[in-house]
C-alpha cells in the first residue's frame, strides 16, 4: 500500500475515535495532604476478602476502616472467639494494609444493663470491657494503626449512655492502648455531620443547610431552638466528651454540602487542638441530589479536593461497593451493587491515588 494512503487511512481511523472527556483532563489530580482510604469495604469472610483485595490494589488504598463487635467476640462470659477477627486483622497485617477498628458501642447481653436500644448499651460492669479490651489489644498488639470506641456517640440512637458514660468507657481503652499497643492512636470518634452543622449553624458560621432527609434548617430555626433544652444537652455533651475524654486523635464524617465544608470544619477546629480525620465521607444525598453516575463522580472529585484545601491528612470514603441502612447514600458506593461493575466515580479516586 502506498505510504501516503496509509497516512490518510491511519488520520481518518484516529478522527472517528471517541474523544476523551475534556472535563477530566483538565481537572487536577494532585494532593498536598490527604491520604486516601476506604471505609467498610467488604472484608468478613474470605470471599469478601479475594474480592476486595485487587479493588484496593488498583486503587492503590492501604488504610481501611472496620468495625467489631464485643457480643460477637465474647457472646458467653469467658468463652472467646477471636477466629473471624484473626483472620480479617492478619490479612490486613500480611497485605501491609492500615486499619482503623472501630468498637461498636454495643455488648453481649452478660454485660449490658437495661439501658439499651438496638446499637448501644451501658455496661453492668466496665470491668468486664476492659478485660474483653487488653485480651484484644494483647492479641493484636502493633496490627491495628488506629482504634476507637463508638460510632457516631452524639445521637442518642447510636450510644444511649450519658456523656459520663461514654468517657469512661474510652478511656478504659485509651489507657488500654498505652500498655498493650502504644503505637496505636486513640480515635475520639466520631462526628456526625448533622452535629457539625448545627454546631456550625448554631455558632453563627453558617446561614441554612438540609439534614440527610432533605429538610430545610435555616437562620430562624437557629435562632428559635439552638437555646432549647434538647439543643443544649447535645451540646454539653459534646462540649464534656470533648474536654474529659482521652484520646491522640478526632473522627468526624462529613457528607453531601461540600460547599459549606470549609464552615463546618474550621467551626469544629476551633473547639479541639487534636489532629482531627475524616472516617466518613460521601455522597451524593438521594433525598434531594438528582443522582446519576457522573454527578457522582463529579461531587467526588470537589469532596477530595476540599479536603486536600483543609489540610486533612486521612480520609475514609464511605463506600466501597453501594449498600448500606442509610437510604440518603444508597448509591455513594465506587462499585455497583447490581453488577459489581466499577462506577466513573472509582475512575475519578483511582486518578487521585496513582
Amino acid at each position: 500500500m502506498n505510504y501516503k494512503i496509509k497516512i490518510l487511512l491511519l488520520a481518518i481511523f484516529l478522527s472517528c475515535e471517541k474523544p476523551e472527556d475534556q472535563s477530566d483532563i483538565s481537572k487536577d489530580f494532585s494532593l498536598n495532604y490527604l491520604t486516601l482510604g476506604i471505609s467498610f469495604p467488604p472484608v468478613s469472610d474470605e470471599e469478601q476478602r479475594n474480592f476486595t483485595k485487587p479493588l484496593l490494589d488498583e486503587l492503590n488504598v492501604k488504610y481501611i476502616r472496620i468495625s467489631e463487635e464485643w457480643a460477637f467476640r465474647e457472646p458467653t462470659e469467658g468463652n472467646f472467639n477471636w477466629e473471624s477477627l484473626d483472620n480479617r486483622i492478619n490479612w490486613a497485617f500480611n497485605n501491609n494494609i492500615k486499619i482503623m477498628l472501630t468498637i461498636q458501642s454495643n455488648g453481649p447481653e452478660w454485660t449490658c444493663s437495661s439501658l439499651q436500644n438496638d446499637n448501644s448499651c451501658v455496661y453492668i460492669n466496665n470491668e468486664k470491657f476492659k478485660n474483653y479490651i487488653e485480651q484484644l489489644l494483647q492479641r493484636y498488639s502493633g496490627k491495628i494503626a488506629k482504634i476507637q470506641f463508638g460510632n457516631e456517640w452524639q445521637s442518642d440512637f447510636w450510644y444511649i449512655g450519658t456523656a459520663q458514660e461514654f468517657t469512661e468507657v474510652n478511656n478504659i481503652l485509651h489507657n488500654a492502648v498505652q500498655t498493650y499497643s502504644p503505637n496505636t492512636k486513640t480515635v475520639l470518634g466520631g462526628f456526625t455531620a448533622i452535629s457539625l452543622r448545627f454546631l456550625a449553624g448554631c455558632n453563627g458560621n453558617i446561614n441554612s443547610f438540609y439534614d440527610d432527609e432533605g429538610v430545610f434548617y435555616d437562620n430562624t430555626y437557629f435562632t428559635d431552638n439552638c437555646n432549647s433544652v434538647e439543643f443544649q444537652y447535645i451540646f454539653n455533651k459534646i462540649e464534656y466528651v470533648l474536654e474529659n475524654a482521652l484520646y491522640d486523635e478526632l473522627d468526624i464524617h462529613l457528607y453531601d454540602d461540600v460547599e459549606n465544608w470549609d464552615e463546618y470544619y474550621e467551626n469544629f477546629k476551633s473547639m479541639t487542638s487534636k489532629p482531627i480525620i475524616v472516617s466518613e465521607f460521601g455522597g451524593p444525598n438521594m433525598n434531594y441530589e438528582t443522582y446519576s453516575d457522573n454527578y457522582q463522580a463529579d461531587r467526588l472529585y470537589k469532596y477530595i479536593r476540599k479536603l486536600d484545601s483543609l489540610q486533612i491528612t486521612e480520609v475514609y470514603y464511605f463506600k466501597l461497593v453501594e449498600g448500606t441502612n442509610n437510604p440518603a447514600h444508597e448509591k455513594s458506593g465506587l462499585i455497583r451493587k447490581s453488577d459489581l461493575s466499577k462506577k466513573k466515580s472509582f475512575e475519578i479516586f483511582k486518578s487521585f491515588n496513582e
